[in-house]
Parts: structure tokens; sequence; C-alpha cells
């Protein structure tokens, strides 16, 4: 498993670089199916315009303004915090005992970093609005078509799709949001999938309308880019650990260095009693004796616990019917050597 990309060059390549930690696989992943997503969300309102299902807006924009200063603030705020976290983040990945998931939700930064950063984007914008200056600015009319509104699109989902991942997350888990609100909210982990769509939904159905554009329509274009960006994001789960593991194979167990390899009649049973305080307490012992927990996936005995027996063909990788996923992003898992 790639939690990040510190693990994924360390495993192909034999490098360690500290700094890569800061790049959580998922996230990428995530990334990725957006930027999937707009392509094949603005191909299919494309082919639609071609169609003359969906039509231009003609709207009265102003050119040739200098740079205002809600652009300056809007453009220092974003750029300080990317770089408060970014910077400060990777200070912090040279400690190996900093949780950088925990760093990168925290207070804490690079308050010299946020400045570099707030100051270099400000003077990009600054050039982009110096560039198309006016010495009188002037009103045009311009026709923007669906398809150049696929970036806002993006924006939305984005924003509103997170929000409503994690307030739904917390409506899910009520008790451990009142126990600790302010954690709840911040928690890099916790996203409802539903909570995401619906609230997303909205928000572009309110945008697009707005704007014009039929919903129905809109709605049967975004219908292959949602499927394809969710598969995506779905890699990423697997790829990080996160948790889309599937009930225990029975028909496999791992071998001290984590291996899977296929089990003999009774030693699933064997590994189960091994390991009851995890399968029954969500626990383990640490090196030191004490006991973490570290799953909440728990067992009222081991008899119940969920398994099924499923034997791949030979040819076959073991990897494809049953794995270990060490190294996993929620650091869930019998401990394994060298893990």
């Amino acid at each position: 498993m790639y939690p990040n990309l510190y693990y994924a060059v360390k495993d192909w390549f034999g490098i360690e670089i500290s700094a890569f930690k800061i790049f959580y696989t998922f996230g990428i992943f995530v990334a990725l199916a957006f930027i999937i997503g707009a392509i094949i969300l603005s191909k299919e309102l494309k082919r639609k315009e071609k169609q003359g299902i969906l039509l231009p807006r003609e709207e009265t924009i102003t050119v040739g303004k200098p740079i205002s200063i809600s652009d300056i603030i809007i453009n220092g705020l974003i750029g300080f915090v990317f770089g408060y976290k970014l910077f400060g983040a990777f200070i912090a990945s040279r400690d190996e005992n900093v949780d950088l998931q925990e760093y990168i939700f925290s207070l804490e930064g690079s308050i010299v970093g946020g400045m570099i950063l707030a100051g270099i984007l400000i003077f990009l914008k600054y050039r982009e609005t110096n560039k198309q200056k006016l010495a009188k600015p002037e009103e045009r009319i311009i026709r923007i078509w669906p398809h150049d509104r696929v970036g806002d699109i993006i924006v939305f989902a984005l924003v509103f799709g997170i929000l409503g991942a994690k307030l739904f997350d917390n409506l899910e888990n009520w008790d451990r949001f009142i126990e600790n609100p302010l954690a709840s909210l911040l928690s890099p982990s916790g996203l409802t999938f539903y909570g995401g769509l619906i609230c997303a939904a909205l928000a572009i159905g309110i945008y697009i309308t707005r704007k014009g554009i039929n919903f129905w329509h809109m709605a049967d274009a975004i219908a292959p880019a949602l499927m394809i960006a969710y598969a995506i994001g779905r890699i990423g789960c697997q790829v990080s650990g996160d948790g889309d593991w599937g009930i225990y194979n029975s028909a496999y167990i791992s071998d001290a260095p984590g291996h899977v390899v296929e089990a003999a009649p009774g030693q699933f049973q064997q590994k189960l009693q091994q390991h009851s305080t995890y399968f029954l307490e969500g626990r383990v012992a640490e090196q030191d004796s004490t006991l973490s927990a570290v799953t909440d996936r728990k067992a009222d005995n081991l008899v119940n616990v969920p398994h099924k027996s499923f034997k791949g063909p030979s040819f076959l990788p073991n990897w494809l019917f049953a794995y270990t996923y060490p190294h996993n992003v929620n650091e869930d898992g019998i401990l394994l050597t060298g893990c």
C-alpha cells in the first residue's frame, strides 16, 4: 500500500524523500478524478452543443480594469493559506514522529512560506491584469457556452462535495461529533459519498439554472463523468488502503513478513485465535506490550468474524483475492514485521 508518495517512490526506486509524505495517494487520485471528470464533461457538453441541444448565453463583462483590492485580498489569502500549510508540512516531514495528516489539519504552519506564496500569487494576478489593462475600461458582450462553465462546475462539485460528505458523516456519527465537534469537523478522515453527491448536486443545480442551462441535459452529460470519477476515486481507496477491503478471505493467511499465502485446513481459525484481541476488541499489542485501538471492525466472538473461503486460480497472483494492506493509511490491522 502507498498511503503517500513517499512509500511509492521508496518501493519503486529505493529512494527515500521525506517531503513526499505530504502528498497523500488518495488525494492524488481524487484530483485525477476531478481532472478526468472535467475532461469528459466538457466533451459531452460540446457534443450536445453541436447537436443544438444546448445553446450559448450572452453576458456583459467589463474588460481592461486595473487589479482590484478584492483580487489582491483573495489571491493573497489563498496564497498565504497554501504556503503556510505546504511549506510547514515540508519542514515537518523531516520529523518521523510528526503525523502529517494531523499537522495539515492543525493550526501549525510556516508564516514565511505563507507570505512568499501570497506575494507570488498577487504578483501573477497583477501581471495578468496589467496585460489586459486599457486606458478606459469598456463593456463587451460575449457568448458563453455551457462547456465554458466546466471550471465553475468542478469548483462547486469539489467545495460542496467535501462539505456535504463531512456534514453527512458527522450526522451519521452524532455521538462522535458531540464528543469533540472541532476534531470531527477538521479530521481528514470520515467522508460520506452520498452526502457529497446530494450537496454538490444541489449547488450545481442552482448554479446552472441561474445560467440558463437545462438541468436534465446537464445531468445527462455529467453522468458518465461522475461514473469515471467515482471509479478513479475508489482506486485511490485501494491504493492507499482506505478501508474498502471487504470481508476476510479464509482461503488465505499472511505469513510473518506479511505475504499472502494459501491457508492449510484450520490455519485461518488458528490466526483468529492468535490475534483474538484484534478481532474481538479492535486492539493490537505494540512492541512495548501496550494495547492500542486500531479498528472498529469487531466481532462478539471468533466464530462470527465475517469471512468467506475463495481460492483464486493458481495462474493469478494471490493479492487479487486476499491482501494484507501494509502501511495502509488507516493504520489499521495486525502489526507486520518491518511495517
